[in-house]
């Protein structure tokens, strides 16, 4: 079977891209497997469904095919999470995107910035996310509701900290999520899904082979003319590693994270729909940056802290009873800090990490940030904290970056693999993330970039 573009991976960044590529009124196949895909309940990665969020305990058949189809093992060590169908990540929370998303891409010529910034502002507004987003000459302001009871932090001004409110990625009716995004075009005569998972990618002759397999393990071949990897950081990095024949372990940026949980004075509201984070709070410093935002309980997050912490179980009533006191942190760091690796074998792709003192880093902010919190009033003097594991933070990407060195893991400013101009990546794999906590506004603006200039 020969086609013409194919794109691999559904996920965020694969739709963003379809979703501007079909205004050319062009076809495109999209090979992508179904969420119950070589389903094994015996996965040698089932560590990973032990500290999962509980909102999407529930898919964790989804977490195994992700794995299992795709030949990676994970290390004990390792948390990371994956889904088939959905390219690496999925956030069932509708996604939070970061308002600083200019200093992680200053080193791209001014056309590429000034072209993935009016991307990322036609997001803003097709979704009509909200948040508040400047650039230039743009300002992008949207409603955004905050309790009372962080409007006082947000009034502040802090020597070493800038508190903001975020972008929150989902409309008034919806969250945008990749399944829901799918569904608009899943009827379009223009596009094309084959239930497939992609092992491996040969070229020949301008033409590239790729080699899939069935959901009954049976294998099946595409040739196509240019391909597009949308699979998210983890799938697209190994299958280029095994393209290139790249034998040396390579780093899988990320942000590490804690989770804190402080108890306020007052009862918090939620005055969103979908209200995720109501503010964030970043450090002024560039030699290690850090976010925090900030999130009020609900029934959700009291099952989540539950599962973690088994002994509350008795006390679940009383949480739910008070969720409205529970406030929320997550500290995320510089992705210099990232301690994920992939490395590629004949037979199978191992993703592990080494021994670290994140841990203790990340306690001493959430210690800082504590002593603010109780000057200001807003909370009691205790609070809890856990560390999920390395990679926890679920944001992976940085292991084939736009380069204009021309090293062989690298893609150039269009996003093509160096030496190779007809196979494109566009997932969280081409940018690194310093600034930018949030990422995936990033990485769907700069997919939807590359489908203006796809030819």
């Amino acid at each position: 079977m020969e086609l013409q573009t194919v794109i691999i991976g559904t996920g965020l960044s694969s739709l963003s891209f379809i979703d501007k590529y079909l205004e050319k009124n062009k076809k495109i196949d999209i090979i992508s497997p179904d969420k119950d895909f070589l389903y094994d309940s015996n996965s040698a990665n089932i560590h990973l469904l032990q500290n999962l969020p509980y909102h999407i305990i529930k898919n964790k058949n989804k977490i195994n095919n992700y794995f299992e189809s795709n030949n990676i093992a994970v290390n004990k060590s390792s948390k990371i999470l994956g889904i088939l169908g959905l390219g690496g990540l999925s956030n069932y929370w509708g996604m939070q995107i970061d308002n600083n998303i200019i200093d992680d891409i200053k080193y791209l010529s001014s056309k590429t910035r000034k072209d993935i910034i009016d991307s990322f502002f036609e997001i803003l507004r097709k979704f009509k996310l909200k948040g508040n987003f400047k650039f230039k000459n743009k300002e992008y302001l949207n409603n955004y509701k905050v309790d009372a009871f962080f409007n006082k932090l947000l009034k502040k001004k802090f020597n070493d900290l800038l508190v903001s409110k975020p972008i929150l990625a989902y409309s008034k009716k919806q969250k945008l999520t990749a399944d829901l995004y799918l569904r608009r075009y899943i009827n379009k005569k223009k596009i094309k899904i084959y239930n497939l998972s992609v092992q491996e990618i040969f070229y020949n002759k301008n033409k590239i082979t790729i080699k899939c397999v069935d959901a009954n393990k049976k294998e099946k071949v595409i040739f196509a003319k240019k391909v597009i990897f949308g699979c998210g950081t983890i799938v697209t990095t190994k299958i280029i590693l095994k393209f290139l024949k790249i034998k040396n372990e390579v780093k899988i940026k990320h942000h590490p994270r804690l989770v804190s949980a402080f108890f306020s004075k007052r009862k918090i509201q939620n005055l969103e729909k979908l209200q995720a984070s109501q503010l964030n709070i970043r450090s002024k410093s560039k030699v290690n940056s850090f976010i925090i935002d900030l999130r009020t309980g609900n029934e959700t997050i009291v099952e989540s802290v539950i599962r973690l912490k088994k002994f509350l179980m008795p006390f679940k009533f009383i949480l739910n009873l008070f969720k409205n006191h529970l406030i929320f942190s997550n500290i995320l760091l510089d992705s210099k800090f990232s301690n994920l690796f992939i490395k590629v074998s004949k037979n199978k792709t191992y993703i592990y990490s080494k021994k670290s003192n994140l841990e203790e880093i990340l306690r001493k902010i959430h210690i800082s940030f504590l002593r603010i919190l109780k000057q200001e009033n807003l909370v009691f003097p205790f609070s809890n904290n856990f560390f999920g594991g390395y990679g926890n933070d679920f944001h992976y990407f940085g292991t084939i970056p736009i380069s204009k060195n021309k090293k062989k893991l690298s893609v150039n400013e269009n996003c093509q693999l160096n030496g190779y101009p007809n196979i494109y990546i566009i997932d969280g794999s081409v940018l690194d993330f310093k600034e930018n906590k949030y990422p995936v506004g990033l990485v769907m603006a700069n997919a939807r970039r590359v489908a203006k200039i796809f030819k």
